[in-house]
């Protein structure tokens, strides 16, 4: 079976894909196919990026399309392929579709310090960064919007939705795998999970409302607050657990520091 991995920018993602490369996945990438298309145009990712949104603004997606149709290719004829790309989900439905969230502190934090993303990006500060990270989020949700008429951070859209911010990639790789043969099994169809530490305790919460066998979280402006589980959820902490299933019983989305979008998973 074939994995669409996509996420936060700064969530680790693409280390994720590398990994499952390295157990036997094929590895694609929205990245390597866009580079492939600049050599082949005789112009350097920069000036090919360039190229790609001036034509763009002129409602030319001929660039897009030639990236989405190879995607589609690959998702049909092929198994075993990781695809590390923002859209693959929906352009290679069939799969196990992965979406990695991360705190925007941890994820801007990650980029800044990211020497590998010198040549492309420069920040002045991690603020600065951060404020760049939302920005752009911004700007690709109303881009999809507008070319594909989708919601690309509508967690509804994905199979396992997965926390990395205190996760290594080698955690998440081996998480989806599992989860992967779960979904598999039929055991599930859509699951959130989040590290326990990434998840805020209330002080004066009603304890009798927080007894309950399922974690639930209220997400607001990307913070997680228990809201049910508060037991359960101790216990996990206690046994250092890696992660914990969780359901949102409340989204508030949509705060001047929000990072993700959760509103369509409220149950």
């Amino acid at each position: 079976m074939n994995i669409t991995i996509t996420g936060n920018l700064g969530s680790g993602k693409s280390s994720v894909a590398k990994i499952l490369k390295e157990r036997g996945y094929e590895y694609s990438s929205t990245g390597n196919i866009f580079r492939q298309l600049a050599m082949e145009n005789g112009l350097s990712v920069e000036e090919f990026n360039k190229k790609v949104n001036e034509a763009a603004s002129r409602g030319d997606h001929s660039v897009d399309k030639m990236i989405d149709d190879t995607t589609t290719k690959i998702g049909e004829e092929r198994d075993n392929v990781v695809f590390d790309s923002r859209l693959a989900w929906y352009f290679a439905p069939k799969s196990f579709k992965v979406f990695i969230i991360t705190d925007i502190d941890e994820a801007s934090r990650r980029v800044f310090h990211d020497s590998l993303r010198t040549n492309s990006e420069s920040y002045e500060s991690q603020e600065a960064c951060k404020k760049a990270l939302i920005n752009r989020q911004k700007l690709e949700t109303v881009r999809y919007q507008e070319i594909y008429h989708i919601d690309y951070y509508d967690m509804n859209n994905y199979n396992l939705v997965i926390d990395s911010t205190y996760a290594a990639p080698v955690e998440i790789a081996q998480e989806i795998l599992d989860k992967m043969a779960a979904y598999q099994n039929g055991d599930f169809e859509k699951m959130m999970e989040l590290n326990p530490k990434s998840i805020k305790f209330t002080e004066g919460a009603d304890l009798n409302l927080l007894d309950s066998d399922m974690v639930e979280v209220l997400e607001k402006d990307g913070n997680f607050i228990l809201s049910a589980g508060r037991s359960k959820l101790e216990a996990i902490l206690a046994n250092n657990g890696r992660f914990v299933t969780v359901r949102v019983s409340r989204s508030e989305f949509g705060g001047e520091d929000s990072f993700m979008n959760f509103t369509n998973m409220v149950k």
